[in-house]
């Protein structure tokens, strides 16, 4: 069912003393993609700072800039509206990457054994369903317990993780089983931090499934990137100079309007 979601997505840095010559590449607003429709969709820097926007090879949009001057914190906002409707996905051709391992999503030794010992249906749905409930069932989600640099087979061995853990694990296992899988982040229907997920390709069609809370997606999730993992498409990503500690705060808001 067609849903009219209104979404606002902050970012806060922090630095504890000041920095210069901020290079930065953000991935914080939305594109038009199958099934999901950006009626207008903005972004407010501060420091403000002119940027260009740009797009990668899986399609996602780039927004790129430096602040050259002495700064002690980098905010951005991004706000919009957007149109989500599954019915107007269309059907695709699936390149051959998202059949491949990749640097995240790597099987060890541990997660191979683990998967041989699942009992696990031939049809790619019931496939890829099974998948999930194994992936929600084996691995409890606990903050902060993994980084951005945590890989698959790293948070399958502690046996916890956060949202992007629960979908390396799967990008890795349902690659394997045969199926071609990718990475999704952006925001879900609810307010809080941004989230991670799958999409699987299914009779032509990318379906999303989210392992972390083990459920198919629908209209209420709000797709900002997809890649092979992590890797390819994170939120935020910037490099500067100076002798200072950076902490983040995220706050998220999406809400569905009449």
């Amino acid at each position: 069912m067609s849903r009219l979601l209104h979404f606002t997505y902050d970012i806060q840095l922090a630095f504890s003393a000041p920095v210069v010559q901020h290079a930065f590449v953000l991935r914080c607003l939305p594109p038009d993609l199958p099934g999901q429709q950006i009626l207008d969709a903005g972004l407010t820097l501060d420091p403000s700072v002119p940027f260009s926007i740009q797009r990668d090879n899986f399609g996602n949009l780039l927004e790129v800039g430096q602040l050259e001057d002495p700064h002690d914190h980098f905010w951005y906002r991004a706000r919009g509206s957007v149109r989500v409707d599954f019915a107007q996905r269309q059907l695709v051709r699936c390149s051959p990457i998202f059949r491949q391992p990749s640097f995240y999503t790597r099987l060890s030794p541990e997660l191979t054994d683990w998967l041989n010992t699942l009992a696990l249906p031939q049809n790619p749905r019931d496939l890829a369903w099974a998948l999930a409930q194994a992936v929600h069932d084996r691995l409890e989600y606990v903050a902060g317990s993994t980084g951005v640099a945590t890989t698959a087979a790293q948070a399958f061995h502690a046996g916890k993780g956060v949202c992007q853990d629960f979908a390396h694990i799967y990008l890795a296992l349902a690659r394997q089983a045969g199926l071609a899988a990718r990475y999704v982040n952006g925001l879900p229907q609810g307010e809080g931090a941004s989230h991670a997920w799958c999409e699987v390709w299914l009779d032509g069609l990318w379906t999303g499934i989210d392992p972390t809370r083990c459920r198919w997606t629908d209209e209420g999730y709000l797709r900002f990137n997809i890649g092979r993992d992590f890797g390819d498409c994170p939120m935020e990503r910037g490099v500067f100079r100076g002798p200072a500690d950076q902490t983040q705060t995220v706050f998220m808001r999406v809400s569905q309007q009449q």
